[in-house]
């Protein structure tokens, strides 16, 4: 779970997962999971980016 937060990678166990979604309409646990796996890609996104980054600062040395 990310939460928005793009530094940090927040970790709920099962429990906690089913207690914050458990309260949750369908459409509201839908529109919760699709944020959260937009940010998950965002994340690798981003590795992605400064990977090659790095690459291209390397061959440029």
């Amino acid at each position: 779970m990310f939460f928005g937060k793009k530094d940090k990678d927040v970790r709920l166990t099962d429990k906690q997962y089913k207690d914050l979604v458990g309260g949750m309409s369908k459409k509201e646990r839908k529109e919760f999971d699709r944020r959260q796996e937009q940010l998950r890609r965002d994340r690798e996104d981003d590795r992605l980016d400064a990977w090659l980054d790095f690459e291209d600062e390397m061959d440029d040395m």
